[in-house]
């Protein structure tokens, strides 16, 4: 490759050079896989009960893929459906067909393993693999009991970072069934029904076809945002979907003696609501453990709130009835809120369980929004993968939206006093502040860091930045959520510049959390093509460095000034005597979470003026 490009070089000059490696780098991409023939067909009773069979050969096209794609796995919830596979072979590229032993074909348990769950998987092992090999398999499904009795709906996001030579989706259903469709991307809809159709059935046929597979993007949202669709839904409205899940969790949430009795004893001496919320909620919090289980009708129904309350455990629903119940003991009412916790901010035109992955509280007399499944969210604040999203509130059928994230409630303030001596060492302390999603965070790492080798804890947080030393961070408590929040740490930094000068020195960084630094290595790609996940947030590095009297500090960096789009960033250099003070500030106030190309022209300007103002040095002798 440096051969190439010298001549290259040579020939079209530099920045030719520049746009063909750009596009060089697009041009090696090469899936795992392409999807060869997908076929996938649904037949929908007027009860909710669907018969499914899928054919489905893909081909192994590169190394990785012989390693990551050699099994293929069917997950079932086996309480509510049976699963068979019918038939799985690996086809070679000179023809030959080489068929999977029955005895690798295994059910095992799914991925949350746990007493309750009912979460399976069929794995099916293919034998003799390699690139240029096709896997084959045809499995059928009956779901005899729906998430939702008399319900029916499916989905099928295709990702844009696989071929598909030919995907095809037959569903037929019986007169009586109102279904819904929204199909994005795909050719086809509704056609006649064919000879062997019992009288009154309604079938439809789409084929999807995608031929240039592209990349993932660093910071990419979830592919239900954006990729091509086809979805399925007899709910009329979200407010139908929200209503069928009220129903059956509803009756979960009762309020028992022994709740109550809990509730009483959690909100002795409270006076007002928000108290009360707040002892209750970090009472679960803080007391039930969670664990993540797939439960009866596809995880759609929750435990018992007495059951929760008795194991001490349970996943995000579990969590939400057992609060529903000790706030309903003390007169508070709440809601279950639907919301998706990795990277999706949009729903879905249908009602569809997809992209809903988790459930978190919601109080209207408050507005407020609590995940107890977060063991280090102090009320009022939510982990950052909740925020900015939009929630199905089951009780009342509506749609909201958590907070998104602010500079004003989502930020860092960092001081550190440091100080130089005659050999080069340095020492300081800082003490950090986080408030919102960057508390949360915090708390969290912290808690990781207990009872763990505290040397090698050091070590590690000293060597993001090429730096090396001793130091040890003040005892606190991650879990106490009653308690202000912050880092405090102490620490001497092996020579970090040649004493006497001349000689000059970057600002050096220690224990500090120094997010600065880590922001400034993120590029975006240059040619974005899928709407991507960006934050608003504060930070506020404050440095004090203070230079032996033997020392003359002869030139210190100029102050800085940036504005472009939702950034605004500020650099000022200040020096009394012998002591330099740099405050960096940094604020991006966004009103979309998702951002676009403009976004990551506005990033490519910032970053290089934060490189810069990181690289600045001072002068001395």
């Amino acid at each position: 490759m440096h051969a190439l490009g010298a001549i290259v070089g040579k020939t079209i000059g530099l920045f030719s050079v520049a746009c063909f490696a750009v596009g060089w780098a697009h041009a090696q991409y090469v899936p795992s896989q392409t999807v060869v023939r997908n076929v996938d067909t649904i037949h929908v009773q007027a009860d909710g009960q669907t018969y499914k069979t899928i054919e489905s050969m893909i081909r192994i096209d590169t190394p990785q893929g012989v390693r990551e794609d050699g099994e293929r796995k069917l997950s079932f919830n086996e309480k509510q459906e049976t699963l068979e596979i019918l038939e799985a072979y690996t086809l070679q590229p000179n023809g030959t067909r080489v068929d999977v032993a029955p005895d690798k074909i295994r059910k095992q348990d799914g991925e949350n393993l746990d007493a309750y769950s009912d979460s399976k998987t069929m794995v099916m092992i293919f034998p003799q693999v390699k690139v240029g090999s096709q896997l084959y398999y045809k499995a059928k499904s009956h779901q005899h009991t729906p998430d939702f009795p008399g319900h029916f709906y499916w989905s099928e996001f295709f990702t844009p970072h696989y071929r598909y030579e030919h995907a095809e989706f037959v569903l037929t259903h019986e007169a009586d069934v109102k279904l819904a469709v929204d199909a994005v991307g795909l050719v086809g809809g509704r056609v006649a029904p064919l000879p062997e159709d019992a009288p009154g059935v309604v079938r439809y046929r789409y084929v999807f076809q995608q031929k240039q597979a592209l990349p993932m993007e660093s910071g990419q949202v979830d592919i239900t945002d954006f990729a091509p669709h086809l979805a399925f839904s007899t709910f009329a409205s979200y407010a139908d979907f929200a209503h069928a899940y009220q129903v059956r969790a509803k009756p979960m949430a009762a309020v028992t003696p022994a709740i109550a009795a809990l509730a009483k004893e959690l909100v002795a001496g409270a006076t007002d609501d928000r108290t009360k919320v707040r002892k209750l909620y970090n009472w679960v919090s803080g007391n039930i453990r969670y664990v993540s289980e797939s439960v009866g009708s596809n995880g759609f129904i929750p435990h018992a709130a007495h059951s929760v309350l008795e194991n001490r455990y349970g996943d995000c629903k579990d969590h939400v009835v057992l609060l529903e119940a000790l706030l309903a003991a003390v007169g508070i009412e709440s809601s279950t809120a639907l919301i998706n916790s990795d990277s999706s901010f949009t729903l879905p035109k249908l009602p569809i369980s997809t992209p809903f992955d988790h459930v978190i509280t919601y109080i209207p007399q408050l507005d407020l929004y609590l995940d107890s499944t977060s063991p280090f969210a102090p009320m009022g604040t939510l982990p950052g993968g909740d925020m900015g999203k939009p929630v199905l509130i089951t009780a009342t059928g509506k749609i909201g939206k958590t907070p998104s994230q602010s500079p004003l409630n989502d930020y860092t303030q960092s001081d550190s006093v440091l100080v130089l001596h005659d050999d080069g060492k340095v020492t300081g302390k800082n003490i950090s502040r986080m408030k919102g999603s960057f508390e949360v965070g915090s708390r969290g790492t912290h808690f990781s860091y207990q009872n763990q080798d505290q040397v090698e804890v050091v070590n590690k947080f000293l060597r993001r930045f090429q730096e090396s030393g001793v130091g040890e961070f003040m005892k606190n408590d991650p879990g106490n959520l009653e308690a202000p929040w912050s880092v405090e740490s102490v620490f001497e930094l092996d020579p970090v510049v040649n004493v006497p000068g001349p000689s000059a020195m970057t600002i050096p960084h220690g224990l500090a959390s120094n997010r600065l630094k880590g922001m400034a290595s993120y590029k975006p790609p240059a040619d974005r093509r899928f709407p991507a996940n960006c934050s608003s947030a504060g930070y506020t590095e404050t440095t004090t460095l203070q230079f032996p009297a033997n020392v003359q500090v002869e030139r210190m960096p100029g102050n800085i000034s940036f504005q472009r789009g939702a950034i605004d960033y500020q650099a000022t250099y200040s020096r009394l005597g012998q002591q330099i003070k740099v405050v960096r500030v940094y604020t991006a106030q966004r009103k979309n979470p998702m951002c676009n190309a403009q976004d990551d022209r506005d990033w490519d300007e910032f970053r290089a003026v934060l490189q810069r103002d990181l690289r600045a040095q001072v002068f001395f002798k």
